[in-house]
């Protein structure tokens, strides 16, 4: 019988090589998924510029993970100027203004 130490030792190898390869690809998908969760539960982890809501994952057909960018904010249109309340009975600086000036 021939020896075959040399093509065991190769194919065990290989094999080997793929197992590990494999078990890599998984762990970098728990870390992955880990992260999210993380970013899920504290929003002052930012993902892409802004806090992670359930609404930018998208989960593919492979169950991978995608993260949707974040909507634009809608343009402010209008300004709002109010005045300041009186409090206790204190005056606004422009009526301590119109006191003085008499």
């Amino acid at each position: 019988m021939a020896d075959m130490t040399a093509y065991i030792t190769e194919k065990y190898n290989r094999m080997i090589s793929e197992i590990t390869k494999d078990l890599s690809d998984m762990n970098d998908k728990v870390v992955n998924t880990q992260n999210l969760l993380r970013a899920l539960k504290n929003p002052d982890m930012l993902i892409d510029g802004a806090s992670l809501t359930l609404d930018r994952i998208q989960v593919m057909e492979n169950g991978d993970f995608r993260i949707l960018p974040v909507p634009p904010a809608p343009p402010i249109t209008e300004v709002c100027v109010q005045e300041p309340e009186k409090k206790n009975g204190n005056k606004t600086t422009k009526e301590l203004a119109d006191v003085s000036a008499s």
